[in-house]
């Protein structure tokens, strides 16, 4: 996964400017960044904007697909589908017009229908106390803000036996806490675990309902 971003040079001095940042033209806190999706099938992504209206509707967020992309939201366990068709957003089951939000902290996969390319995320870069629930169990998430964030600080809410689930080349790599830790599950080497810009992981919680709470603002 590859991305882009385009922020305002405030955000560059406040540490948003990362490895896969690159020409930062904007001087306000509205910006973008794209993520490359891989053609015919599926990514990993999270959205870390705020779309114009607030509200984050899928078809603000995702404005342009493939006739036959998917995106999957995941809850309770169970995913959500809904299909891009004639430019707008649907829902799988009832074929309705879509009423999935995908708000900033949230990840989901796209399936991309078409040939390799760019899927383009616009927005206000949220500011404040920014919070990410991680229920029991698995869940969808990704950074609160557009930035590579280390979950072993940023007030990430780490805890023994926590799992952290990337997606990379159709096959997930998962690292474990332990100890204040994280390891590789296959090697057991110390890893290094900082999800970037656009990029969305499962968070495997072992124990009850926890909330990462961080704050950001923009000087």
């Amino acid at each position: 996964m590859r991305t882009k971003l385009v922020l305002g040079a405030v955000i560059l001095a406040a540490g948003l400017a990362t490895s896969m940042a690159q020409n930062v033209y904007s001087l306000n806190v509205v910006g973008y960044y794209n993520v490359t999706a891989a053609g015919s099938g599926y990514t990993l992504m999270a959205n870390q904007l705020t779309t114009a209206s607030g509200t984050n509707g899928l078809n603000e967020v995702l404005t342009s697909a493939a006739d036959g992309s998917q995106v999957l939201t995941y809850a309770n366990s169970a995913y959500n589908v809904d299909v891009s068709i004639g430019g707008a957003w649907f829902d799988n089951v009832t074929t309705a017009p879509t009423k999935t939000t995908l708000s900033p902290g949230q990840g989901f996969f796209f399936y991309n229908a078409g040939a390799t390319a760019p899927v383009t995320f616009v927005g206000q870069v949220p500011q404040g106390a920014l919070s990410v629930k991680l229920q029991p169990n698995y869940t969808l998430v990704g950074n609160p803000y557009p930035a590579v964030l280390d979950l072993s600080s940023n007030s990430f809410p780490q805890a023994d036996g926590m799992q952290y689930l990337s997606f990379v080349n159709n096959a997930y790599n998962i690292d474990i806490s332990i100890g204040g830790a994280w390891f590789d599950n296959v090697t057991t080497a110390p890893a290094t675990v900082a999800p970037g810009v656009g990029q969305g992981y499962f968070i495997y919680n072992p124990g009850a309902l926890s909330t990462w709470t961080i704050n950001f603002t923009v000087q």
